[in-house]
């Protein structure tokens, strides 16, 4: 199965790299490495942008408590249906949209700010004033103390994220294809 989903990412990546993130499905140590440094078990709402194939998003349902609200963004409508057949959880709602819709959503499903962001997002692939526009709704609709985690393939995005937050940690996942940087971002 892993064959063939790589298989099919492999060819969306190669259709349209601007918008598919890789040429392989996340990696579970890359699952583990995003979601072992927060406590989402107290977390009211949940935003995850780019759900890709739900690798990350089945590690974070793990963790949620039962009365959370976790909004999925892919805009992949072969993920998103993927997404439909695996995951069957009232907690969450998978959205094919833009993640520079956040706000819609979160006013849709009764919510001003969510706890959490997470993002598998290749914005050093989109172009800048899209990628801009996300870290924008990102840091406005994230809570204040709230955590935003952002996974990249390279650094080139740090000074972007650091223009919109002043507390950011890194971390390297090795095995992840390919390897991976970890940003957790505290909104002040």
């Amino acid at each position: 199965m892993d064959k063939v989903k790589n298989k099919k990412l492999f060819h969306l990546f190669l259709k349209n790299p601007g918008r598919i993130g890789s040429v392989a499905a996340s990696s579970p140590f890359l699952a583990r490495e995003i979601t072992k440094k927060i406590d989402l078990s107290s977390a009211k709402c949940v935003v995850e942008l780019g759900s890709g194939t739900g690798t990350i998003t089945k590690k974070i349902l793990e963790k949620l408590s039962p009365d959370c609200l976790f909004l999925c963004f892919e805009i992949e409508p072969d993920f998103v249906k993927e997404l439909e057949k695996k995951i069957n959880d009232p907690r969450v709602k998978i959205i094919c949209d833009s993640a520079e819709n956040i706000d819609i959503y979160l006013k849709k499903y009764r919510f001003e700010k969510a706890d959490y962001i997470i993002s598998g997002l290749p914005l050093a692939s989109l172009p800048t004033k899209t990628s801009r526009s996300i870290l924008r709704n990102v840091y406005a609709y994230l809570a204040t103390g709230g955590q935003y985690i952002q996974f990249q393939y390279s650094l080139s995005s740090l000074r972007q994220i650091k223009y919109f937050f002043s507390s950011v940690a890194v971390s390297f996942v090795f095995f992840n294809f390919p390897p991976a940087f970890v940003y957790v971002c505290v909104k002040g």
